[in-house]
């Protein structure tokens, strides 16, 4: 069986792309023949560890000053261009990774060899009312559809009746949990509205009251970047706030901090809070409505917080900072939390959604 992801940006570094790779590594790894298709250009470099087994295809749109329109228009042909060439001499499953690459699938001509998989990740009600449009008219053509929550499988359902739950899987355990001693808290993810990145400034400026001797260390990119950085300069949080760019080397950054902190708006999932307690971190986050619930336990491997409730998250941050053995008992929570989340119980969940696609 052959299967391909067809994704944004291979070299973006998101939660996406992240989940991407490690589903692509981890089934070519059992036999399976595995393409990656991104629909950038190519890059010389990529900050995750692709095996040299999955096959990289690109198919060249430049996304340095956006995605435009005409772009849009194009990649649909540019789509449909691909996989008509496409050899299929055995079974094949297509996956697209979010909105956009799910909706190009649509577009897709049927064949009884080629199933096409949306894949959501990020909550229902995170994109715009023009996607939401879209989905309700176009998504019921996908073979199936896939949500990382329970909490968005009713709405799906009424837009593919073949709509399933299989959450992201983690593969980054490290021999050694972080030993959260160091004064350091960690946020990572894409600079955008929805990771409320203002919230967390917002949030860490007020807890520097309490904690002036505890620093913020955020690592990503995205369109918000230079106003975060820009902020974060021109204010007292300047030598208490430290920024770094996508790395390949992500679990460093977790070994080296004590507590993670979310302020996200929406989300998917989070594969930084399942990478965050594999290393053994005590979780703080606004309880957004899908994502963090399914991975927090409050009280128990963190603390989950009313949503764009600063002044109680500040508390709970602060109750953390203040109590290094409350930090320990979290983080040990969490390591046996998250084995549920390990690959094989998930790369279980997805190959038994291939088989039964074909049976239908």
């Amino acid at each position: 069986m052959q299967i391909i992801f067809l994704l944004h940006d291979i070299h973006f570094g998101g939660g996406g792309e992240r989940v991407t790779v490690n589903m692509a590594n981890q089934l070519v790894g059992k036999g399976y023949l595995v393409t990656i298709v991104s629909l950038s250009r190519s890059k010389p470099s990529n900050i995750f560890s692709i095996d040299n087994r999955v096959a990289m295809e690109y198919l060249n749109f430049n996304f340095e000053n956006g995605f435009n329109i005409p772009q849009k228009i194009a990649s649909v042909y540019e789509v449909r261009k691909y996989f008509r060439q496409y050899a299929y001499d055995d079974k094949t499953v297509i996956l697209g990774i979010g909105t956009y690459p799910s909706f190009l699938l649509t577009m897709l001509t049927k064949n009884k060899k080629l199933k096409t998989i949306g894949c959501q990740h990020s909550t229902y009600a995170a994109v715009k009312y023009v996607w939401t449009l879209l989905r309700k008219i176009f998504f019921h053509r996908l073979d199936a559809f896939v949500s990382l929550s329970e909490q968005d499988l009713p709405k799906l359902k009424k837009i593919n009746k073949n709509s399933y739950v299989i959450p992201n899987s983690v593969s980054l355990f490290p021999e050694k949990p972080a030993l959260l001693e160091n004064k350091i808290i960690l946020s990572i993810g894409r600079m955008d509205y929805n990771k409320g990145y203002d919230l967390l400034l917002d949030v860490f400026e007020k807890l520097t009251l309490l904690h002036p001797d505890w620093s913020l260390r955020i690592v990503g990119d995205g369109p918000l970047k230079k106003k975060i950085i820009s902020r974060v300069e021109t204010s007292d949080l300047k030598d208490r706030v430290e920024i770094f760019p996508p790395t390949n080397q992500i679990i460093n950054h977790y070994l080296q901090a004590s507590i993670y902190l979310m302020t996200s708006r929406t989300e998917g999932l989070g594969m930084v809070l399942l990478e965050a307690q594999a290393c053994g971190l005590p979780i703080v986050s606004f309880d957004c409505e899908t994502g963090p619930s399914d991975i927090v336990i409050d009280n128990k491997n963190g603390f989950l917080v009313e949503c764009f409730n600063i002044e109680r998250i500040v508390q709970r941050i602060a109750l953390l900072c203040s109590d290094y053995d409350l930090r320990v008992k979290f983080g040990k929570r969490a390591i046996e939390d998250v084995r549920k989340f390990r690959p094989e119980a998930i790369n279980s969940k997805w190959e038994s959604l291939f088989e039964e696609l074909f049976k239908q």
